[in-house]
């Protein structure tokens, strides 16, 4: 009768989930509400939607929640919508979160960060510990779910006590990411429920195709709920290629974008985007899901309709020449109408616009002459007095050309399930700025150049032979793995089809020839299965 009379005079409404909730009826036989009404552990947790799925999903798997199916992304949604990181804490961490074929590489930025580098980051990345907010004695529970779940941790961890540096780091996190802060709170009570309904203007950058332009369209999905999204896609790359996608998406969070889109030719992509309720304009990326061609994208898009502002400009460089003038394609949203000469301005004076046509809906084509005293940097670009969200490079001549990334990882091919997985390099032309010298902080980093693609052996053993398995034609930059997983008979001691070569790009401008070299790592397929 007593843990009956105690639950009988608990106070809901003080959870952020009420009884009809999924949260509510399907977590609560656990996680307990204390006297309060807040669910114990769950109500002092803030994590992004991704970390959300993950916790319902090991729920699942390992301790036998009864979830259905239609119920597992009402709760994602819930825990998401109440308890989620703010707009500029989750900027922090968007990196992690999509799942192309990622060569960002984590560095600790300070002695804290070295500390949690040692004792966490060789299990998983730094983004995974920031994608969290807690109480300190939340933090206390999980240091103690990897004693009790993952025991092997102190004997893997063997050449520091791991079990005294991680107590001694829960106060550290409790502080470095704490759950209850001004900012989250003046979040939540200042956020509003955005309508998505529309059509948005699109600009973005992939690596494999170059700058494009296009279109969402987005309407309601009433057959699955509040947030969710049938969503068409439009796209229009500089170089002449169209694609239409169409798919699905949920907004998470009031903010958060994750949608699954398919073309007419069998293109599967997914993708990842913030809402910046301030400019109201998206911002993230999206990525093959096969990922024999790692294609990608960087993106941006405002809705029709919305606020005026400036999604992006092509090229995002332009060459002192005072002799003519250059292209300059801006993409824009709800920009003023006519828009005239004068309402595109420079940080630098040097820079003027002389003649602007209205290409489209969203695209303004300007001729920019830049004068012989501008100055050789970055500057700020300006329509109607909004500002570019980045900065375009002004250069006075091409020094040389760099490789990104500078260490690819390629994965090989075990059969349907598991396609290679390739690393598409991008070649850029690089400006040394004022002071002419190679790798110093005002080097510009200029478009994308035309190079020509070869791989060379990286000699790292006496016999190096990885470039006799590894070695492959690379169109534009795009390294597809040959090999398959499993031993080469007539390799030395039956090793695979992997290794470490290097690429080498070959780029001609006039009379000057340029080259630049990465690394490129082949290693085997990832048999992990990502949770989604």
């Amino acid at each position: 009768m007593v843990p009956l009379l105690f639950l009988q005079t608990v106070a809901y409404g003080q959870t952020r989930f009420p009884e009809s909730s999924v949260v509510r009826q399907k977590c609560g036989a656990c996680h307990k509400a204390d006297p309060q009404g807040y669910i114990d552990v769950i109500d002092f947790t803030r994590k992004t939607p991704e970390e959300w799925k993950n916790v319902v999903d090991r729920m699942v798997r390992l301790n036998s929640a009864i979830v259905t199916d239609s119920e597992f992304y009402v709760a994602v949604k819930e825990l998401s919508r109440n308890l989620c990181l703010t707009p500029r804490e989750m900027a922090q961490i968007a990196y992690i979160n999509s799942d192309e074929n990622s060569q960002y590489v984590e560095t600790p930025q300070d002695d804290t960060q070295k500390r949690l580098f040692t004792a966490c980051v060789r299990c998983h990345t730094f983004g995974k510990i920031a994608s969290h907010r807690m109480t300190a004695a939340n933090w206390e529970d999980i240091r103690n779910l990897h004693l009790g779940y993952y025991p092997t941790v102190i004997p893997q961890m063997r050449e520091m006590d791991w079990a005294t540096e991680s107590k001694d780091l829960v106060p550290v996190l409790a502080k470095l990411y704490p759950f209850d802060t001004p900012e989250w709170q003046e979040w939540m009570k200042n956020r509003k429920e955005p309508d998505l309904t529309g059509t948005w203007v699109i600009s973005g950058y992939d690596p494999g195709l170059g700058y494009y332009e296009g279109s969402y369209t987005f309407k309601p999905d009433p057959k699955k709920g509040e947030g969710e999204l049938l969503i068409e896609k439009e796209t229009r790359y500089l170089n002449g290629i169209s694609l239409k996608m169409s798919g699905t998406g949920t907004l998470y969070g009031g903010y958060h974008l994750r949608y699954a889109l398919t073309s007419s030719v069998t293109r599967r992509i997914e993708g990842v985007f913030d809402l910046d309720s301030g400019s109201g304009i998206f911002t993230g990326k999206w990525w093959s899901v096969v990922q024999d061609a790692n294609s990608q994208g960087n993106e941006r898009f405002a809705r029709v309709g919305g606020s005026p502002g400036v999604l992006a400009v092509f090229p995002q460089s332009l060459k002192v020449s005072p002799s003519a003038t250059q292209d300059l394609l801006i993409i824009g949203a709800n920009l003023p109408e006519p828009l005239k000469e004068q309402d595109v301005q420079f940080s630098d004076a040097n820079i003027q616009v002389k003649k602007i046509e209205k290409k489209g809906a969203s695209r303004y084509l300007c001729k920019v002459a830049v004068g012989a005293n501008a100055s050789v940097g970055p500057v700020q670009l300006k329509v109607k007095g909004k500002p570019l969200d980045g900065k375009i490079s002004i250069y006075n001549k091409v020094d040389g050309i760099k490789i990104f990334p500078a260490l690819g990882r390629a994965r090989v091919s075990c059969g349907p399930a598991y396609p290679p997985q390739g690393v598409q390099f991008v070649a850029r032309a690089v400006s040394y700025g004022k002071d002419g010298k190679p790798d110093t902080a005002d080097d510009l980093i200029l478009e994308p150049v035309n190079a020509q693609w070869t791989l060379e052996e990286e000699k790292t053993r006496d016999n190096d032979d990885d470039l006799k398995y590894l070695d492959t034609p690379v169109p534009n930059g795009l390294y597809t793995p040959i090999t398959t997983y499993g031993p080469i008979e007539s390799r030395p001691q039956h090793r695979e089809g992997t290794g470490l070569i290097a690429i080498v790009a070959t780029y001609k401008e006039g009379a000057q020839e340029f080259k630049g070299r990465s690394l490129l790592v082949t290693t085997v397929p990832d048999f992990i299965t990502h949770i989604k």
